[in-house]
């Protein structure tokens, strides 16, 4: 039986549905949850109200996810501030990961060369240090579209913020979408992954969005895209990885409640995941 366990992220209820993505998670079979700041916004005040919701639908808290902030263009003071009230939020919650979302490319003030990253990335290696010092993981999630959008951006960016504190998030989807060979980054980082993400990917029959790579791509529940999961999981026992994955649905044309328990039936039959 592996050990990685897994939890299905909110985000694709929005937040104004982030109840109802309780209610369909929690039927799914999943027992615990990722979800966006958009939670820490409704509840920081009241977190002794959320975790007994989470209670009531038999979920456990994981992880938070960040929202990318534009570089150039943001106050870094402000964003190791806001990054550190989400930890507050999830020691309090009893979670386990902050998913750092990297920055975002300004298209206004495009980057003039590779040390124009340095402040930036310093402030992330701050927040990674805070957050390490709190108990919760800090996981930085490589993503296209982003200042972090391959091997060589993301070497430069750890390097410049904090690699002995800084860990990752790695997404199956991810590394397909930016043709990174999935077995020698699992290897390369093994020391320091600290949680997964989880999704399946098909080419997408919409139009294409400008300076969005990953609109190519589409989401679709665990089984019925193109990436080898099966590998993946196999790759991450094979360097003992423990802990846990978030499973990414996306909405489409089936109900979010179907996407979520067909996905988590995938990886109970398929991927035979502790659940």
């Amino acid at each position: 039986m592996a050990d990685i366990e897994l939890a299905c992220h909110t985000a694709a209820w929005g937040d104004d549905g982030f109840i109802n993505a309780l209610a369909d998670i929690e039927k799914a079979g999943f027992r615990g949850i990722e979800t966006t700041t958009g939670v820490v916004e409704q509840f920081e005040d009241r977190v002794d109200v959320f975790n007994e919701i989470l209670s009531q639908h038999q979920l456990q808290l994981i992880a938070i996810t960040t929202t990318g902030a534009m570089w150039p263009g943001i106050s870094l003071e402000e964003e190791v501030e806001r990054s550190l009230n989400i930890v507050r939020f999830l020691k309090a919650a009893n979670a386990k990961v902050l998913t750092l979302m990297p920055p975002m490319p300004n298209p206004d003030k495009p980057l003039e060369d590779e040390a124009d990253i340095l402040p930036v990335a310093t402030a992330y290696g701050e927040i990674a240090r805070r957050t390490l010092e709190l108990g919760i993981l800090p996981c930085l999630h490589p993503d296209v579209g982003s200042l972090v959008c391959d091997t060589k951006s993301l070497d430069t960016f750890l390097e410049d913020s904090d690699p002995a504190a800084m860990k990752l998030c790695v997404d199956v989807a991810f590394l397909a979408m930016a043709e990174i060979p999935m077995a020698r980054f699992i290897k390369e980082h093994r020391k320091r992954i600290g949680a997964l993400h989880l999704r399946d990917i098909k080419p997408s029959v919409s139009k294409r969005k400008k300076h969005d790579p990953a609109s190519r791509f589409q989401t679709v529940e665990l089984g019925k895209g193109l990436l080898k999961l099966e590998d993946f999981v196999d790759t991450l026992l094979g360097i003992e990885f423990s802990g846990w994955a978030t499973v990414e649905l996306e909405k489409g044309g089936k109900s979010l409640l179907h996407q979520a328990a067909a996905s988590h039936n995938y990886a109970a039959q398929t991927l035979d995941l502790v659940l």
